[in-house]
């Protein structure tokens, strides 16, 4: 039964591709039924008049190039000729129908079925000039034949009658149509205004989740030192630093919609952060980023590293009173992305004892990211996390976090 309905579905969905719009790919599927339908039934009609001994040559052959020309429809569609299969449906299907109602069925008042072609054509297009004019073609075929084959007695055959039934029909079909189309646009309207709700609370997370990475005591110590460098008259150091920190905030705002950037988006935001902190410490800060090379065409979760080489610079490298103040970096790609941060600052116990003093509670931007990170190990079932490890002098700090490939 399973493969059957998979049959089926994998018939109907001919042509259908993920670009599409709605109403077009069920326009594409309810052709693709038709043809595959209509391409069906001669061959049934074969069959059974084979067994009953009732099949003439001219007939059968005539069944076979029905379906032949129904199942081309389906070829057409393959081919993502959506228009032209529908044009060549409705005019296959009214040039069979002519055939079957004067010659192959003659006399058995088939010819009402010529009020389902401009009924089709409100199914299939948009265009009005196109359901009118098919509309018009079926009131002739249903009357300009019997003039002249006689099929029908005039008395019998309803001329006063089919006009206003045609028309009636196709008026209300017509109603049905519009006001299921005025509903489906309402019913847009409302998921736009739905999606649009979605963005503004998505646009209020992300400027939390911007708040936790973008620290304002480095934003303001940032603008601080180029504001000393304009003061000095050094405006082309001025001018390279405000336009690398104008790029910082811009891609800041960028990555916070992202959820995976990246390796070299992140390690540009990183460098670029590095490299105001430089001006702020000037000749007194050093910084060492390695195992870039070892790095594949990867992405990561986005604005994690930063943070923790922030907090390296604020919670130990600026207490550190003697001696050049250093940071390193380095990148490994194992199972998990990891990131080494190693500073020579006054190391964490130490600033733990001095945020203490000073009433400090840990980190905003910290806790973001541990939950985060929580929430990844969660869902990757794999050592995600970040720890600290004692070292002779500063701090050690661990962070791993997934990655995917490129194309993922």
């Amino acid at each position: 039964m399973n493969g059957i309905k998979n049959v089926y579905k994998s018939i109907i969905s001919i042509g259908v591709h993920g670009y599409l719009s709605q109403k077009t790919v069920k326009r594409i599927k309810i052709l693709n039924f038709a043809a595959f339908f209509m391409g069906l039934n001669p061959l049934i009609a074969l069959v059974v008049k084979y067994f009953t001994n009732d099949l003439p040559d001219k007939m059968a052959l005539l069944f076979l190039l029905e379906s032949v020309l129904y199942f081309s429809v389906l070829i057409v569609s393959y081919f993502k000729k959506y228009e032209a299969a529908k044009f060549l449906f409705i005019i296959l299907f009214t040039s069979i129908l002519f055939l079957h109602n004067n010659f192959l069925y003659k006399g058995e008042y088939t010819e009402y079925y010529y009020l389902v072609v401009p009924i089709g054509t409100l199914l299939f297009f948009d265009n009005k000039w196109v359901h009118y004019i098919f509309l018009i073609i079926a009131l002739l075929l249903f009357f300009i034949p019997n003039y002249y084959l006689n099929i029908y007695e005039k008395e019998s055959f309803g001329f006063f009658h089919v006009i206003p039934f045609f028309l009636g029909m196709f008026v209300a079909v017509q109603y049905f149509r519009n006001e299921n189309i005025k509903n489906e646009d309402k019913l847009k309207k409302a998921y736009v205004e739905l999606e649009d709700k979605k963005k503004n609370e998505l646009a209020h997370l992300q400027l939390k989740s911007l708040k936790a990475q973008m620290n304002p005591h480095f934003m303001f110590n940032a603008l601080n030192s180029i504001q000393s460098l304009i003061l000095k008259e050094d405006k082309h150091e001025a001018y390279t630093y405000l336009t690398k920190f104008a790029s910082l905030i811009r891609e800041n705002l960028q990555m916070s919609e992202k959820s995976f950037v990246y390796f070299e988006e992140e390690l540009s935001l990183l460098k670029k952060y590095l490299e105001l902190e430089k001006l702020r410490f000037r000749d007194n800060f050093e910084y060492k980023i390695k195992g870039i090379e070892n790095i594949e065409d990867i992405k990561i979760p986005s604005m994690i590293i930063q943070p923790f080489v922030e907090n390296s610079i604020k919670h130990g490298l600026l207490h550190k009173v003697t001696g050049l103040k250093k940071v390193n970096i380095h990148f490994y790609q194992e199972e998990v992305f990891k990131c080494v941060i190693i500073d020579n600052g006054i190391g964490i116990e130490k600033s733990k004892e001095i945020n203490t003093l000073n009433s400090k509670v840990a980190s905003f931007s910290t806790k973001a990211i541990q939950e985060r990170l929580t929430f990844l190990k969660d869902y990757y079932k794999s050592d995600i996390g970040f720890e600290y490890e004692k070292i002779n002098e500063g701090t050690k700090v661990i962070v791993k976090i997934p990655y995917v490939n490129k194309d993922e």
